[in-house]
């Protein structure tokens, strides 16, 4: 396999942009996104042969694509907002005291039992612009709590969101061996379940430090166990369920043991953010835990009804939008498909759907109950919208970015030269690529559909066993999901801090990185001695 090698150092230029301004400039998000899409579109242009109305038709499709996200971001912060207007926060804050008084184990419980449990079944970054708010209300940091609930999403990424990554992956290569779907199924569960419990320990240590991590080993260990085992076993026998039956019995098992007598003495967070005291949270105290969740409960009960139920999903879903798209082909050869249909939406059940149901339920409760006053619904709306517009520009910007570098050939240009360089120690680096492909687009999906046949190619070039390279793909994704910048930037706005995404991302690439690298090793370990 060979690659040109211009090309390839072009192809990594918007990359390389973005990072830098993002890591070592500390640039916001929109800025550094309208950077990189600039650069990618040069580079595009320049080199890759990519015509003007191409550009413009990636762009468009990165627009179209990027509005599934801001349909998460906006709904999301209406509830936030409904929550902090009504005073709930200050109440699951002390509500989550009857629980356990330990506040670790509570920051377990929510940024990484409750994220996995909503990554289960609803995905799109709905885990990370709730659960950050939440943890920030218990008295988390928000740079904490938004690396926090990255952390706790990244293991449901494949098997979450009702297997919807898993389905683009095999849709993608051909499994139809029993013996080798079953393989593959048992490698990337497998690290998945590393990457839990390794995910698991890090939380504990960001809410108590050594001593939060040394305090609540026994129960991550467990808990993480349990998950893993647990998501592989019913993996085998159906994969579009597991990740969701795991996580909601988990749910129930973290609230038995927040009552064992080991979690009833109170233990504080390692580096709790100032204490605020806002009337709100003040005039709010008649106000009980249950009230206090009224939305999370709706959120959740509506999508388990409307995702679990084929008859009602299927007549929600029959309504769809889109858009039609011609195909295109650059100087290079590097072609594009003619879509009469592009991403289609169905917004009925769509998670932004959810979410602004759920938030109007609030609303409509906290008001009937007297917890928000006159003129709620126009702070509310102005708070939401304020922060959503310039974290659309971002999600746009990005996202719009990798369809450029996708369209155009760029990003399979830096898949194939990591392939055609590496030859036999390829397999040490095919995690990489399924990070680079959540990296561009933020979806374990998506890269699983862009390099999901190209780990397969490589594997048939190298004439090895299959299954491990594409259990590295879609693992590496869901690692990637750690690092995206577009799901940091639901983080971000969520937590209220919203241009500090270089220092989210620089807290967490390394680690991604050196657990993408040891997935490799072993990989590429295993194939040496057969396995």
């Amino acid at each position: 396999m060979s690659f040109d090698i211009v090309q390839w150092l072009a192809a990594l230029v918007p990359i390389l942009v973005l990072l830098v301004l993002l890591l070592h400039c500390r640039w916001g998000g929109d800025e550094a996104a309208s950077a990189g899409l600039l650069f990618s579109i040069l580079i595009a242009y320049l080199v890759f042969g990519g015509g003007a109305d191409m550009i413009a038709l990636a762009v468009a499709k990165g627009m179209w694509t990027s509005l599934s996200i801001i349909l998460v971001v906006f709904p999301a912060l209406i509830i936030y907002e409904v929550s902090w207007e009504s005073g709930a926060f200050g109440v699951i804050r002390a509500g989550m005291q009857q629980f356990t008084p330990d506040k670790v184990l509570q920051v377990l419980a929510v940024g990484w039992i409750f994220v996995g449990f909503l990554q289960g079944i609803t995905g799109f970054g709905v885990p990370v612009v709730v659960c950050a708010p939440l943890l920030i209300g218990m008295g988390v940091k928000p740079l904490t709590a938004v690396l926090i609930t990255l952390l706790g999403q990244a293991w449901g990424n494949t098997f979450g969101t009702l297997g919807l990554a898993w389905d683009g992956l095999i849709g993608q290569v051909d499994v139809s061996n029993p013996l080798i779907l079953n393989k593959t199924i048992i490698w990337t569960t497998a690290m998945l379940g590393v990457v839990n419990l390794i995910a698991g320990l890090l939380i504990a240590g960001l809410a108590g430090g050594y001593q939060g991590i040394k305090r609540n080993a026994v129960t991550v260990i467990l808990l993480g166990l349990f998950q893993g085992i647990g998501q592989m076993g019913i993996a085998l026998l159906n994969p579009m369920l597991c990740n969701f039956v795991v996580a909601s019995v988990s749910l129930g098992l973290i609230f038995i043991i927040g009552r064992l007598d080991y979690y009833r003495q109170p233990v504080e967070l390692n580096d709790p953010a100032e204490e605020k005291t806002d009337e709100k949270n003040v005039t709010a105290n008649a106000m009980n835990i249950q009230q206090a969740f009224i939305p999370y409960v709706f959120l959740i009960v509506i999508a388990v009804v409307v995702l679990l139920n084929d008859s009602v999903k299927n007549y929600l879903g029959q309504w769809k939008l889109s858009l039609s798209f011609a195909g295109k082909t650059t100087l290079l050869g590097f072609s594009t498909h003619s879509y009469p249909a592009y991403a289609p939406l169905a917004p009925l059940i769509h998670s932004g759907a959810f979410l602004l149901l759920a938030a109007i339920i609030g609303y409509v409760c906290y008001v009937r109950w007297g917890y928000i006053q006159a003129g709620g619904v126009q702070r509310i709306m102005k708070n939401s919208l304020a922060k959503t517009i310039p974290s659309a520009i971002a999600v746009i910007g990005l996202i719009a970015m990798s369809k450029v570098m996708d369209e155009t050939g760029q990003t399979t240009v830096l898949a194939q030269g990591v392939a055609a360089v590496t030859g036999g120690v390829y397999p040490m680096l095919s995690p990489f690529i399924g990070l680079l492909g959540t990296f561009m687009t933020s979806s374990n999906l998506s890269s699983n559909i862009l390099f999901g046949s190209f780990q397969q190619q490589v594997a048939q070039m190298l004439q090895i066993d299959k299954a491990p390279l594409l259990a590295a793909q879609t693992v590496g994704g869901a690692i990637g999901s750690i690092i995206a910048p577009s799901k940091i930037l639901l983080g971000t706005t969520a937590a209220g801090m919203l241009g500090r995404e270089g220092e989210v991302i620089s807290k967490v690439i390394g680690g991604a990185m050196l657990l993408c690298a040891v997935f490799g090793v072993v990989i590429y370990i295993s194939y040496q001695l057969g396995w």
